[in-house]
């Protein structure tokens, strides 16, 4: 890979790092005390339901039922994983690394509200947790970069040879494909 881009991809990983360790520190701050006092912003069940425009409640159900496929994806990705990267020796991806449910823990937010964040929180882990599936797949398979450029790429895009470069292709393959190893 160009020197270059390995250096700026090194430093990005680095800034992203330290901003997630940013972030970790503010939400620190956030003490128990302060959870308690937002006990007061809290919304009684009842008001909630009857205050929620009809829309949102005629929706619901329909949002409500993509957990169906979305259960039916995650057995997938399991019998998926527990096949293909034992078969090619692909490191696993942990799959408690992409899912986080502490919404559960605020205190000002009611059952209802806390049922949402839990969805919205399995969906968003189940996504990201699928990507990383998927990219480890595409390093072991086509390490190849696209042609045009994406709006969104996983982690593992930039390691790719680029588009049309068929010599460095043949080359990296073998150490990309090693790169995904258990260790």
């Amino acid at each position: 890979m160009n020197p270059k881009i390995d250096e700026l991809f090194h430093a990005i990983r680095l800034l992203e790092e330290n901003l997630l360790k940013e972030i970790d520190q503010e939400e620190q701050k956030l003490t128990r005390d302060l959870l308690l006092a937002q006990k007061k912003f809290k919304i009684n069940l009842l008001v909630y339901i009857t205050r929620a425009p009809l829309l949102h409640l005629l929706t619901a159900p329909i949002i409500y039922a993509g957990i169906i496929p979305a259960f039916i994806l995650e057995f997938f990705l399991f019998i998926f994983q527990m096949v293909n990267f034992r078969v090619y020796k692909i490191a696993p991806v942990i799959r408690k690394d992409y899912f986080a449910f502490d919404r559960a823990g605020l205190e000002f937010l009611n059952i209802v509200e806390k049922i949402n964040c839990f969805y919205c929180s399995y969906f968003s882990g189940l996504l990201a947790y699928t990507t990383e599936i998927v990219a480890r797949t595409e390093q072991f398979w086509c390490p190849i970069r696209h042609a045009r450029k994406l709006r969104f790429h996983h982690a593992h895009y930039f390691k790719f040879t680029p588009y049309g470069d068929g010599e460095r292709y043949r080359q990296e393959l073998p150490k990309l494909r090693d790169d995904l190893k258990e260790k």
